[in-house]
């Protein structure tokens, strides 16, 4: 849950894993500062010594309105992304980047993995395959990744005021797949299939529905 003071307003981005929220992270730090209750080193503390069971900036809703009470912000706002892309990129971040998958273990096999244990460990890989609905408020301003970032960034100048620089800061593109894998080992195939795509759309059926997408 990363916070955003300047110009006398405090902003609530709300991080849902996977919809760019590490670029549009590097955005804000490098426009207004580092934004406080963001913690990108969580993972490097030993589990039982962790202070919570996610790391700061993959907040659930739930636990928002249990800290923060109504109109503590002056705004919130949160980018989403297709679910069946949004899957498949943990899939792959997991796999290449973090190693918590093994590389013989397929999408598929991996999907009706993480169904059969979401109730058991809903904070599966920080929060990453939770549905996006459990992360963004019900007044967030949504972005949808697959519009362009270039809307988001009108937005902040809106409600932060417009950059007055001759080179005004943009939103990068970081984490992209081409990137890790470049240099890097030969990686297993991937291909999503139809019944994948039906698993996605019965797992986060409340994702499509809420942020208007229409198939899987």
């Amino acid at each position: 849950m990363p916070l955003i003071k300047a110009n006398g307003k405090l902003v609530y981005f709300a991080h849902v894993p996977k919809c760019a929220g590490t670029a549009v992270a590097r955005y804000i730090e490098a426009r207004f500062g580092p934004p406080a209750f963001s913690d990108r080193q969580f993972l490097s503390v030993e589990e039982p010594l962790r202070w919570t069971r996610s790391s700061p900036q993959h907040v659930t809703r739930d636990a928002l309105e249990r800290l923060f009470p109504p109109g503590f912000f002056d705004a919130s706002f949160a980018i989403v992304r297709h679910p069946v892309e949004r899957l498949a990129s943990v899939f792959l971040f997991q796999r290449e980047k973090e190693g918590t998958i093994p590389p013989e273990l397929g999408f598929s096999d991996w999907l009706h993995r993480i169904a059969a244990d979401r109730d058991r460990d809903p904070f599966a890989y920080d929060n990453h395959t939770r549905p996006m609905t459990d992360f963004v408020p019900d007044d967030a301003v949504l972005f949808r990744v697959e519009d362009g970032l270039e809307k988001l960034e009108a937005w902040m100048d809106a409600t932060f005021g417009a950059q007055t620089a001759e080179d005004p800061v943009r939103i990068p593109r970081v984490n992209t797949r081409y990137r890790r894998l470049k240099d890097g080992p030969p990686v297993p195939p991937f291909a999503i299939t139809a019944a994948d795509r039906a698993l996605v759309a019965d797992l986060f059926a409340m994702d499509f529905d809420r942020f208007g997408y229409a198939d899987a």
